[in-house]
């Protein structure tokens, strides 16, 4: 037992193992019994920020490519039935 009891500020003394200022979840099992856990902080996560893009900027040269794929494609398609 690391704590025989708590201060005025309701302190307990933890661990050497438990660095300051650690977060960690108290949760209450019963009138008597508390369960105190460190949070560890999750690894192998990396965030990446993708930028938002409303409207892509005029490419003349891409919209040739894309009239050449429009074109090819459109050939392929059957004649709509009336």
């Amino acid at each position: 037992m690391k704590a025989a009891k708590v201060d005025s500020k309701r302190r307990i003394v933890l661990p050497a193992e438990c660095p300051p200022r650690a977060l960690v979840t108290i949760e209450q099992l019963d009138e008597y019994t508390w369960l105190i856990k460190r949070q560890r902080p999750a690894t192998g996560f990396k965030m990446v920020l993708i930028p938002v893009i409303k409207k892509l900027p005029r490419d003349p040269e891409w919209e040739k490519v894309e009239a050449r794929i429009g074109r090819h494609i459109a050939r392929r398609l059957p004649e709509p039935k009336d």
